[in-house]
């Protein structure tokens, strides 16, 4: 067959792997899994004649390189075997000597930065969370390791020292002085995961043939799900519509209220901007998530709280919630949240749990588990399955009676002087 896009998109996923030829160009082919992936490969001999050792060397994955690229490539493989030449040689040379460390230097300049299932470019902050998780707990204890010589029994054990805490260490940080590196079962499953991406990146590089981290035991991640009760989500209100005491305590007090509201992640209203906020359609269409571009369906307690928002904004302000100091967004959350719910006695929440919040209150009013799903924006179904326990239109009026059912527990939105005394702030 000509290997054209065409009809390799045509090729079905086979019971075993499958090797196809190209009719123009000898040597040039496709090797096809049984899990659908297909990469392009050039076949040759070095050395002349049928006693010559046969090589194979993949050229890339489909969908990575177009067909006319891979031809191109494979051109150039096949001359140099005409020549005597062995590229898989060479290439195999390089995988022997290539380390661990090696591999997360070149994870972190090109793999960490784009969602290996969805392609979607990821923000910084979770870029260098996982290249940090990285350095600290891989590096140290496997980085002089060739990726090569790598076989399940070795993650075993750096998921077990991790585990245990054989990584844990202390180092000086650059901005916020000491840096702690501890261990612990949830950080070793994060790790391992982790691992396992980078390990698939080596495969995708060529680098090895096969992840050596499939199918490693990992401990349950330990997820929790803290939700907020009527009367803590009161106590909540109460401590929120106190008088700001800081520059940043309304800010943090007006955002608090929206990620109750709207269920969404912090990120997604710390880093919010009027581009994105549709009063017109009440709604968030977010240019990025963690997901993606999104869209988040607004309550009429939401709205209000950003109508009341766009009054204390100049009209040529980005963000939503600019930073009080320099550039950029808002970013002091953190700090005002501790003592938000030191003061609401809720010392247990994280802010995440605020989203959670928000769909056990749908769910346990009787909003249906795929509609929530389409308002949090989760891209599975398995993802709003853990709801299910408490018991574009349709999206809008399920986010408004969630919203509202919230605002009231929460006292009402507070007045715009309770929120917000320090209006020329942020002008």
């Amino acid at each position: 067959m000509k290997l054209i896009k065409r009809n390799i998109d045509a090729i079905e996923k086979p019971e075993k792997d499958l090797y196809l030829f190209d009719d123009d160009l000898a040597g040039f082919g496709l090797r096809v899994y049984p899990t659908g992936r297909k990469v392009f490969i050039a076949q040759y001999r070095v050395g002349g004649g049928r006693g010559s050792r046969q090589r194979r060397y993949s050229l890339g994955v489909f969908g990575k390189i177009t067909a006319d690229e891979a031809r191109a490539k494979a051109k150039d493989v096949l001359a140099r075997a005409h020549l005597g030449e062995d590229t898989a040689e060479e290439r195999d040379k390089v995988r022997r000597s290539q380390t661990v460390a090696q591999l997360i230097d070149a994870w972190s300049v090109d793999g960490a930065l784009n969602n290996r299932r969805t392609g979607v470019r990821r923000k910084q902050v979770n870029i260098d969370q996982d290249v940090a998780l990285a350095n600290h707990h891989i590096r140290p204890l496997i980085g002089r390791r060739t990726v090569e010589s790598l076989v399940k029994g070795d993650i075993q054990r750096v998921r077990t020292q991790i585990a245990t805490g054989e990584s844990k260490s202390k180092r000086k940080g650059r901005k916020r002085g000491l840096i702690k590196v501890t261990g612990g079962e949830g950080t070793a499953t994060r790790t391992i995961r982790l691992f396992s991406s980078i390990l698939s990146y080596a495969v995708d590089a060529g680098m090895i043939e096969r992840n050596p981290a499939l199918g490693i035991k990992l401990a349950p991640s330990g997820q929790r799900h803290r939700y907020l009760s009527p009367q803590e989500l009161k106590r909540l209100g109460e401590v929120l519509d106190q008088p700001a005491a800081s520059e940043t305590a309304g800010t943090a007090a007006t955002i608090i209220r929206l990620l109750v509201l709207t269920g969404a992640r912090r990120g997604e209203i710390e880093g919010l901007k009027w581009s994105e906020v549709d009063f017109n359609f009440g709604m968030l269409r977010k240019e990025t998530s963690k997901t993606g571009a999104k869209v988040i369906p607004l309550g009429r307690a939401a709205l209000q709280i950003l109508d009341d928002q766009r009054q204390w904004t100049s009209s040529n302000q980005v963000w939503v919630f600019p930073a009080h100091k320099g550039a950029g967004h808002f970013d002091g959350l953190s700090k005002e949240w501790a003592r938000i719910r030191r003061l609401a006695k809720i010392e247990d929440v994280r802010v995440h749990d605020l989203r959670h919040t928000f769909a056990s209150i749908g769910a346990g009013g009787g909003i249906g588990l795929p509609l929530i799903g389409g308002i949090l924006g989760h891209r599975q179904a398995s993802t709003t399955q853990r709801y299910a326990h408490l018991a574009d239109t349709p999206l809008r009026a399920a986010a408004d009676v969630i919203g509202s059912e919230i605002a009231a527990s929460l006292s009402g939105s507070g007045s715009k002087e309770q929120r917000r005394p320090e209006k020329l702030a942020l002008l």
